[in-house]
């Protein structure tokens, strides 16, 4: 009769919408970085961090794995994938190789999330209908976003540090601005670039000495300013990420340039202490968070249709007031404190996933 009892009990938990056993499900993430710390920063390492916090919240099996930036090998790791037998797959659109990806998991009936970069409308055109329907749901950052406000950032803080300068830009036209770009076809390399192209039309008097590619890297990065240095006069470098950033201080400091060099990127990696940069934008670490947030909804059928596909402008400046906490946490692998249950439309009152709230929803306070 006990044995009867307690089947009927686990019986019970097991129909239960909120029950663990009837909700839980596995997640593949092929993450197109390294597993640490490497020459193009921390960020992609950072990503699965943020993932792992969320996905003990959210109870999702959730496997990693790993393309260490070889776009050849990302290609190739379909069939490992697969053999995971994973519910979900999310899914990074690095150097356009997500196209090839989608064509392989549509046959083995896998269906897939876009996390940071998406497919642009040429590659969506290339898939069949049913090749579409796997695709079932995005989060992308606003990048246009990251790259206006990144120069936005940097300019301000220029004219801050040089006020008499400002009339002398206006006259001579004497503002210079090296930018270096992450790669020729990544979606979030090219939407900064247009960001920044943005904020340069529409200030004549700033110009765009040099536009150089330098695929993410602080080694590229310092070279390739090491050399552009020699025979131009810069005031400002924009960089689409921390890691050239850190890269092009390292050049300038070398250069002993006997004026000042303001250089600013994007990711809010944790700053490079013998290279410190002016200005980072970032907060997007976090987006892989809220795939398994959207993830746990879309499965449990909580989240409408028009709502699956999200384009979010989380980009905070390196000056914000959360700035500090959110890169400490992330330095010190305290994500766990944050509650990502929060975001999901089953709680109470779901938040809008932002970097405000996630200081909101973090139940630890920090210590030094």
């Amino acid at each position: 009769m006990y044995k009867i009892f307690l089947n009927l009990i686990l019986l019970i938990l097991l129909l239960l919408p909120n029950y663990s056993f009837a909700n839980s499900f596995k997640v593949v993430f092929l993450n197109p970085g390294f597993p640490e710390e490497n020459a193009t920063g921390s960020f992609w390492a950072n990503v699965t961090l943020f993932m792992e916090a969320a996905a003990a919240d959210l109870d999702i099996e959730l496997v990693t794995v790993y393309a260490y930036r070889n776009h050849i090998l990302m290609k190739s790791l379909t069939a490992e994938i697969a053999a995971q037998k994973p519910k979900y797959v999310v899914l990074v659109n690095e150097k356009g190789m997500a196209l090839n990806i989608i064509k392989q998991l549509a046959t083995h009936d896998i269906a897939i999330f876009m996390l940071l970069n998406n497919l642009n409308k040429q590659d969506l055109s290339l898939l069949t209908v049913k090749e579409r329907s796997y695709l079932i749901g995005s989060v992308i950052p606003n990048n246009y976003s990251a790259g206006k406000k990144l120069i936005d950032g940097l300019l301000a803080l220029y004219f801050s540090k040089n006020k008499s300068a400002i009339a002398k830009v206006e006259k001579e036209n004497a503002l210079s601005v090296l930018a270096l770009q992450g790669d020729y076809t990544t979606p979030a390399s090219l939407d900064r670039e247009q960001g920044l192209k943005g904020v340069l039309k529409a200030n004549s008097n700033v110009s765009l000495i040099d536009s150089t590619v330098a695929n993410w890297s602080k080694k590229q990065s310092f070279e390739k300013v090491t050399g552009i240095l020699q025979h131009a006069d810069i005031n400002i470098i924009w960089a689409a990420n921390d890691a050239m950033a850190f890269g092009a201080k390292k050049a300038v400091l070398a250069a002993k340039i006997d004026h000042p060099i303001y250089i600013g990127g994007i990711n809010w990696d944790v700053d490079d202490s013998d290279y410190p940069v002016n200005i980072s934008f970032g907060g997007h670490v976090a987006l892989g968070a809220k795939s398994l947030v959207m993830l746990k909804d879309i499965d449990n059928n909580s989240l409408k249709m028009d709502s699956r596909h999200q384009a979010l402008d989380i980009f905070e400046s390196s000056l914000s007031p959360y700035y500090h906490d959110f890169t400490q946490r992330l330095n010190l692998k305290k994500l766990h404190g944050y509650d990502f249950s929060r975001f999901c439309q089953s709680s109470t009152q779901p938040l809008v996933f932002s970097i405000e709230s996630l200081a909101e929803v973090f139940n630890s306070p920090m210590t030094n």
